[in-house]
């Protein structure tokens, strides 16, 4: 009897020592890369360590901050958006995320990430990425400032946020395209009656252009032949 509960402590200790799948969400490491043409100066930035959130680590922060764990989840936090936003995003980054599976292997989770994007960075994962003995959820998601600030700190190029265009200053009544912004150059002046001088002078000239015919041909006519017989 004292050797079967014995046996039956030490196998639930063993399996409380065992991480399952579904117990093991944290990532055990990340790699930054990308961001254009040659990518980052220094190469590739690799973080390792505890990836569990809460534990504090520079891995658990980042993955905190650009939303992975609401990404990857059904269960994850809020944040998600349904479209990306409009506005420019700057240069893209690369996020490689290593999760551990308690198989034995590990899960390679793929994350784009713009840090200096207009109104705060913003990152994307890709749905149907094997991890953890499933696929993620994937989406868009908009993310803090923090998450630019920790880039830098790790070692990205210390770049302001990208700003957003100003806006267009209409034409006064010009016209608009067909999303209702103004078409440059197509500005017209304020239409106006005539003025009643001008009316009048109009009509006067009409008057004058009748008239002088009108004239010539009377003087032409008494200038004929039957006035010269007459002398």
């Amino acid at each position: 009897m004292q050797r079967r509960v014995l046996a039956m402590l030490v196998l639930a200790l063993l399996l409380a020592a065992v991480p399952t799948a579904a117990q093991a969400k944290g990532a055990s490491a990340a790699s930054i890369s990308g961001g254009g043409p040659g990518g980052l100066p220094g190469g590739p930035i690799d973080l390792n360590g505890d990836g569990e959130p809460g534990s504090g680590t520079d891995l658990a922060d980042l993955a905190e901050a650009s939303g992975v764990f609401a990404l990857l989840f059904d269960d994850g936090p809020a944040g998600e958006l349904a479209t990306p936003p409009a506005g420019g995003r700057g240069p893209r980054y690369t996020i490689t995320w290593t999760f551990p599976n308690g198989a034995g292997r590990a899960d390679k989770v793929r994350q784009s990430v713009w840090p200096y994007a207009a109104g705060g960075p913003l990152t994307f994962l890709a749905s149907g990425q094997p991890v953890l003995d499933t696929t993620t959820k994937g989406g868009w998601y908009r993310a803090g400032d923090d998450l630019r600030l920790s880039l830098i700190a790790l070692g990205l190029p210390r770049r302001q946020p990208v700003a957003f265009p100003a806006p267009a200053r209409p034409d006064p009544a010009g016209a608009v395209d067909s999303q209702g912004r103004p078409i440059p150059g197509s500005a017209t002046l304020p239409h106006r009656g005539a003025d009643p001088g001008v009316r009048w002078l109009q009509a006067a000239l009409v008057g004058l252009l009748l008239v002088v015919p009108a004239v010539v041909l009377v003087r032409r006519r008494r200038a004929g032949p039957g006035t010269t017989a007459a002398r």
